[in-house]
């Protein structure tokens, strides 16, 4: 005889629980849908109390992970954790007892889940915490750079974002200018540098990249061309090129 599991489906996305209870009614003989949670603490709350057999879980959620989630339950449901991480990493997930689908949430890959459930009944619901939380850690996406390295000999200077003004290429050369009036040679390109700065960094010229957060002022200027006066210890007065006015006007929204 088949085990019927009594089952909540967790997500702080509404539309991920009903995608997730839509593609379960096609399960019925083996889930049964008791209720749903938004968040980590409600999803406690309605844990200890309907006592579920499963609960799909999602790791991510604004108040708490469903990490903690597990590690504030006195009952101890079989889950299926639901995350956007990479396939790669799903795999290394699956050398532990539970199972992990990723998002968005495929028929087939839960048609898996449902026979693994079909096949082993309840499993052993002790977790290995500490063990899921190393292999998270693995692949979490790498933090957004804060600085500009320049290299000067055999010193790197890490130049912050928010006090660089503006970029500025001189023949086969480009320089940084920062807030105080500080002047650095990169061997950067500034082609390449506009590829990995943060998005408060914008080419208005061939030869400059500006940071919108050090603009002081903008003016119109002849032939469809902006002057950008900064807000650095000089004032510098830059003037765009006629080529970039349609991206100026829809980055500035202008």
């Amino acid at each position: 005889m088949i085990q019927v599991y009594k089952t909540i489906v967790i997500d702080d996305e509404p539309a991920a629980r009903r995608l997730m209870k839509n593609l379960l009614q096609e399960h019925s003989d083996v889930v049964q849908v008791i209720d749903e949670a938004g968040t980590g603490a409600e999803a406690i709350q309605k844990i200890e109390a309907l006592k579920p057999d499963l609960v799909f879980l999602d790791i991510q959620m604004p108040d708490l992970t469903g990490f903690e989630v597990i590690e504030k339950l006195a009952h101890k449901p079989n889950i299926i954790f639901t995350t956007a991480y990479e396939q790669y990493a799903i795999r290394a997930f699956e050398t532990f007892s539970i199972d992990y689908l990723l998002k968005p949430i495929k028929e087939e890959r839960l048609e898996q889940s449902i026979q693994k459930l079909k096949q082993f009944g309840k499993s052993d619901t002790s977790i290995n915490i500490a063990g899921l939380q190393q292999i998270i850690e693995q692949f979490k996406a790498p933090q957004k750079a804060t600085a500009l390295p320049i290299k000067t000999g055999d010193r790197i200077i890490l130049l912050r974002y928010e006090n660089i003004a503006y970029l500025e290429a001189q023949d086969k050369y480009v320089f940084v200018y920062t807030q105080d009036g500080q002047k650095h040679l990169t061997d950067q390109s500034l082609t390449t540098l506009s590829e990995k700065l943060p998005t408060q960094f914008h080419r208005i010229h061939k030869s400059y990249i500006i940071n919108k957060d050090r603009v002081r002022e903008m003016h119109r200027h002849f032939n469809s061309r902006y002057l950008f006066i900064m807000e650095d210890k000089a004032g510098t007065r830059i003037t765009s090129g006629r080529t970039y006015h349609d991206e100026i006007r829809e980055e500035f929204g202008l």
